[in-house]
């Protein structure tokens, strides 16, 4: 059970949330939230913006060295807002992300990595 789930908060009815989801039903249960909460931004400027002020806060929690929760949790609103903007655009994550892979495997490389911390 997670934390939020029949705790007395209305969260009650809710099925209990499987930790394996593909990018695509992370997005499909984001947007629902967003919709049944009255949330929904459509303005991709707008999701940028967030998408910037949860940066600062993943660098604040750094900075500040705040917990291990505390950084999770804005990374996670982070990627919420990177989710947000895809399917704004019409991105699918998942299909980018190994096209993308599969250029930089094919990318040459500029000297043989005999230890990664070279590329570091």
């Amino acid at each position: 059970m997670l934390p939020c789930q029949g705790r007395g908060r209305g969260f009650e009815s809710l099925p209990p949330l499987p930790m394996s989801k593909t990018i695509k039903q992370l997005q499909e249960m984001m947007v629902g939230q967003l919709k049944r909460r009255g949330f929904y931004p459509k303005d991709d400027k707008e999701v940028l913006l967030r998408l910037g002020e949860e940066m600062g806060e993943v660098f604040e929690a750094v900075r500040e060295r705040q917990s291990f929760d505390d950084l999770s949790h804005e990374v996670v609103d982070v990627f919420w807002n990177l989710l947000r903007f895809c399917e704004l655009k019409g991105i699918n994550l998942e299909k980018s992300f190994m096209e993308k892979y599969e250029i930089n495997e094919k990318r040459p490389l500029e000297k043989e990595v005999k230890d990664i911390s070279e590329n570091a």
